[in-house]
């Protein structure tokens, strides 16, 4: 049942409920952020204000970051519907192209936030799907070797995933002195 208005709480947080009771309950075909807004009781454009406000109010450094490690965090809370969605065998790339929407609305996620970084300087001035492809290619094979065990879990390891994507990070940034970055 959709509420009639937003009044509080944490969006971002009930957003991504929301979008995950719909996907297990009615499948990939029920979600879209037109249905997601209207279920949450705010317009599509607000919600995606929301989170592209989220993104501009933060020092472009966490926001790659928190990027990454909700990603690979996905992936380990939900490895199964990770291996669905990233595998290609039953969900192949066209086949679905509501799903292909929806993963390239994610991916727009993170590129406009890399060319965020880029627009205030912290990042280096190299073409913008450069960067974007390194930083995803980076927290995807992150997340593939550890659900798949082959680096240590968040038990055992917990600033793996923010100590990799801080290293990708402190490689890509724009230096105007030749001073290394703080660990």
């Amino acid at each position: 049942m959709a509420r009639t208005a937003y009044h509080h709480g944490d969006l971002s947080q009930q957003a991504h409920q929301q979008a995950l009771a719909t996907l297990r309950e009615q499948g990939d075909g029920a979600i879209s952020l037109r249905a997601l807004a209207r279920q949450l009781g705010v317009s599509a454009p607000a919600l995606y204000r929301h989170y592209a406000e989220a993104v501009n109010q933060q020092d472009s450094r966490k926001a790659l970051i928190g990027i990454g490690l909700a990603y690979v965090a996905f992936a380990r809370d939900e490895p199964n519907l990770y291996r669905l969605m990233f595998g290609g065998r039953v969900l192949p790339r066209g086949a679905h192209p509501r799903l292909d929407q929806a993963g390239q609305a994610a991916f727009q996620v993170l590129e406009d936030t890399v060319a965020n970084g880029q627009q205030r300087g912290y990042l280096k001035a190299a073409p913008l799907s450069l960067l974007t492809a390194a930083a995803w290619s980076l927290v995807h094979g992150l997340s593939q070797l550890t659900i798949d065990g082959h680096l240590p879990g968040p038990d055992s390891e917990p600033q793996l995933a923010a100590g990799i994507t801080a290293l990708l990070l402190d490689g890509s940034i724009e230096r105007t002195t030749n001073k290394e970055p703080n660990p």
